[in-house]
């Protein structure tokens, strides 16, 4: 059993790498012939359009693994029941649950490790791909256009707003805090065209600094400085986790922006489900060869791959309209965040469970 065990597993393994390989090529050259008109304009260099389109590779890798994962079990179960080889390992007494297991097991090592891999590769690149396009392709920083950030947080009675965060140099641009007394009239503001991260010690540099005192929202006092330090307990690894859109965070970096705009009084129950969907999207993968299983065993020799296979890459689809659309309802608050986010995974978990106790049958 462990010998065919071990070239099912082979033969998976190959098909899955064959299909994530051409999924994602397919993917780079979309995009590649999408962007290559404003690349070409901005005259950017050859190797830092190499680098923006490798960057954006873990993402596609991320999205297209559980397609890649359907396809390579329809693959792998469809040939070798057109050759027959289904049918002697089943004559010869083994259960379909025994063939399965080994692709069953993969598909759970492929969820956790996707798991993984959108926790800590995907955000990483994304960051970086984002910065790459926007600062060194678009040249947005000198066009005056780019932002990364136009977000605020609020610390006691101050409020503070960045208009963007380069975390190459770690510099806030456009930094503004407003200090507020009893009644919301302006008591204190400062302005700086940019704050310089120094280490944990001495923490951020203002430049270009005005200092602005009220009295009844009239100003009172006003002050420039070349240099200020700006009192905030932020490093830059806030700035991060603020700089990206929910689908370009990892569950933690989320969890904790949650909890921080969640601290500034800002309505969290939206972020929820995407929150939860960071957990559950993974595991589609594992749903992929369960669902895929007996589409691929109804590829007989006479009947051909052709009908199951459609059918099988048809319901697999499926997974990621009833997710997105359970997702939207989580974020309109029509759903628990928790029922949104696993939704789609119980749903077709659940025909995959039933499609696989009819396979059984000869």
């Amino acid at each position: 059993m462990l010998i065919i065990h071990r070239y099912i597993l082979k033969q998976f393994v190959r098909n899955i790498l064959i299909c994530l390989a051409t999924a994602v090529l397919l993917f780079t050259v979309i995009d590649f012939f999408d962007r290559i008109d404003i690349i070409a304009s901005e005259d950017a260099t050859i190797g830092t359009t190499i680098l923006y389109f490798l960057l954006k590779v873990p993402t596609h890798i991320h999205l297209m693994l559980p397609v890649s994962t359907l396809v390579a079990t329809l693959l792998t179960v469809g040939l070798l029941a057109r050759s027959s080889e289904i049918i002697a390992i089943r004559a010869a007494g083994v259960p379909l649950i025994n063939l399965a297991q080994p692709l069953l097991l993969s598909g759970l090592a492929i969820s956790f490790i996707s798991l993984g891999f959108s926790e800590i590769v995907v955000p990483y690149c994304a960051r970086k791909s984002h910065e790459l396009y926007n600062i060194e392709i678009r040249k947005k920083h000198l066009k005056g256009g780019y932002s990364q950030g136009n977000f605020w947080w609020r610390s006691g009675d101050t409020f503070y707003t960045i208009a963007g965060f380069d975390s190459r140099t770690n510099k806030l641009l456009g930094v503004t805090s407003i200090e507020m007394d009893e009644s919301f009239d302006i008591d204190h503001r400062i302005d700086a065209r940019e704050a310089r991260w120094l280490d944990s010690n001495l923490g951020w540099s203002m430049s270009d600094v005005r200092e602005l005192y009220f009295d009844k929202n009239q100003v009172v006092n006003k002050q420039e400085f070349k240099a200020l330090p700006l009192p905030i307990s932020q490093e830059p690894d806030f700035f991060y986790d603020r700089e990206l859109d929910v689908e370009g965070m990892g569950y933690f970096a989320l969890k904790k922006y949650i909890k921080k705009i969640k601290r500034d009084g800002i309505p969290i129950n939206s972020y929820l489900a995407d929150l939860r969907a960071k957990l559950s999207f993974p595991f589609v993968n594992f749903i992929c060869v369960l669902v895929a299983l007996p589409f691929a065993l109804k590829s007989t020799r006479q009947g051909g791959m052709a009908v199951p296979f459609l059918a099988g890459v048809a319901i697999g689809l499926s997974y990621f309209f009833i997710h997105s659309l359970a997702i939207a309802l989580g974020r309109a608050e029509l759903l628990t965040p928790s029922i949104a986010a696993w939704t789609a995974n119980i749903l077709l978990g659940f025909v995959g469970l039933i499609l696989n106790w009819g396979a059984e049958a000869p």
